[in-house]
């Protein structure tokens, strides 16, 4: 039998608690009902129901339904465009579907047995991550409607720079650098003004999609394993989703999407090579490669300038667009 309830408490968000087994919802209930609003239900069709009558903020989602598959339902959800965070709470993960989660922008991957403190603390920072996504998505929007008038759109980067630094100030400087490394490939490449820019805008915007991305990941203070890793690489689907509807030139979204992508195929996140690569995208991700070496991004060990170039030259045709890589080289000291 379905069951729907709603508890009353301080109204600072609306969460739908899915799940169907007993014990874990109201495990849940008595973590969250003393600081949100809730709404549990046991079966993904009242869910469904529930998120079309109620302003939902956040649901709590177990992948193993009684009706249908919890992938099923946050499809659904992703593209009937609710405008809720997604909490994943299951006993039946995989790497597999904990990255398929991520893409639909799940805002945390939590397995069972989950620890008390800890599903509080994901909730909680799942919430102030919405606020902050709400005023990115503003400040974005405002940017690409600046850019299509042709009005100046300094300001607008200037917010943006502002909200990014809130998650962590390492992408706001990343992105200036990688900017600057990619002006220094446009400015000795036929581009026209417009194109120019684009690219520009596209290299500092390029690692947006980390605002979805656990800040432990981003940290860059300590080693991944294999299954952050590959997490780490839906940034680059999530950003393009993020932005896909803002008025922007193609080169921003292709920069955003793309800049992963290896010349020789071998890159994420759709295995394109060679002059498949958006130009752009082969622009900003040699900056970024770049960007890495003499940073030290990660755990990698950061390199002088001169070490650095001449990597680049011998990631030409690899990683990196030869006639790309070999003009890089020449041009930056």
């Amino acid at each position: 039998m379905n069951q729907v309830t709603s508890e009353s408490s301080v109204p600072q968000a609306n969460i739908l608690i899915v799940e169907d087994e007993q014990g874990p919802r109201e495990a849940l209930k008595l973590i969250l009902s003393p600081y949100f609003n809730l709404y549990t239900v046991d079966r993904a069709e009242v869910a469904e129901q529930i998120l079309a009558t109620h302003p939902i903020d956040l649901v709590t989602l177990d992948l193993k339904l009684p009706d249908q598959p919890g992938t099923d339902l946050l499809a659904k959800i992703r593209e009937k465009g609710h405008d809720v965070d997604v909490v994943i709470i299951t006993g039946y993960g995989t790497l597999q579907s904990a990255i398929d989660a991520i893409r639909h922008g799940v805002a945390a991957y939590i397995l069972k047995p989950f620890n008390v403190s800890d599903v509080l603390e994901v909730i909680k920072k799942a919430l102030e991550r919405r606020k902050r996504f709400s005023s990115l998505q503003g400040a974005l929007q405002a940017l690409g409607n600046l850019w299509t008038s042709g009005v100046d759109v300094q300001t607008a980067i200037a917010n943006i720079e502002t909200l990014l630094g809130a998650k962590h100030p390492e992408l706001v400087q990343h992105a200036s650098r990688v900017k600057f490394y990619s002006s220094l490939l446009t400015e000795h490449l036929s581009l026209n003004p417009e194109d120019r820019e684009a690219i520009l805008l596209g290299a500092y915007l390029h690692d947006i999609g980390k605002i979805g991305i656990h800040d432990r990941l981003i940290a860059g203070d300590h080693s991944l394993s294999n299954h952050d890793q590959e997490l780490m690489k839906c940034h680059t689907t999530m950003g393009a989703q993020f932005i896909s509807k803002i008025p922007f030139h193609p080169a921003v979204e292709q920069s955003i999407r793309s800049h992963h992508e290896n010349f020789d195929g071998s890159g994420f996140p759709d295995g394109l090579g060679g002059d498949q690569i958006p130009l752009p995208a082969r622009i900003v991700g040699l900056a970024n490669i770049f960007d890495n070496y003499v940073t030290g991004q990660g755990v990698r060990k950061a390199i002088p300038v001169p070490e650095a170039r001449e990597n680049i030259r011998q990631e030409a045709g690899k990683s990196l667009d030869p006639e790309l890589a070999t003009l890089f080289a020449t041009v930056v000291w």
